[in-house]
């Protein structure tokens, strides 16, 4: 999908939301994934966007990651925790395009000059989807669900 057609859909769906919520209508929230409010979405509803993202996957990131990002050689990215950024999807994007130097303690290289920006969404779009699929069936806990609870506390022992 181009950007500009991609933009106009987003713009679209954008007005679309806007209109619902000022009728009180909600739409639903698990069709697309973003981090927190000020992240970049992604369309994990759109099989066609998952199964493109999942063949670039398979060819530019399994060798290291793993089969579905289960991780290999390198970290699971399938996992809801990623080792050098936050969980979302831009610094997910920026690490994609940009890679972790050694000098951060990686040794991934950067894709941004041999994948395009519309590939490299779908490699994210396919991870945050094959995440939810692995949360659905247990297979890891839901790094989301106790994100704005208070920590524990231990009382002191005597």
């Amino acid at each position: 999908m181009s950007g500009l057609k991609r933009n106009t859909v987003f713009a679209r769906l954008a007005a679309i939301a806007v209109f619902s919520m000022a009728l009180g209508m909600a739409l639903p929230a698990a069709a697309q994934h973003k981090a927190n409010e000020n992240d970049m979405e992604v369309p994990t509803n759109d099989m066609k966007i998952v199964e493109a993202g999942q063949a670039w996957f398979g060819r530019r990131c399994s060798f290291c990651h793993g089969t579905g990002g289960h991780g290999a050689k390198g970290p699971c990215l399938s996992c809801g925790v990623f080792k050098y950024t936050g969980n979302t999807n831009n610094e997910i994007y920026v690490i994609i395009a940009a890679g972790v130097p050694k000098t951060l303690g990686g040794t991934m290289g950067a894709f941004g000059t041999t994948m395009n920006q519309d590939e490299i969404l779908s490699v994210i779009t396919f991870l945050r989807w094959e995440e939810k699929r692995r949360i659905a069936a247990g297979e890891i806990p839901d790094p989301y669900k106790n994100k704005n609870e208070e920590p524990m506390v231990f009382p002191k022992s005597n």
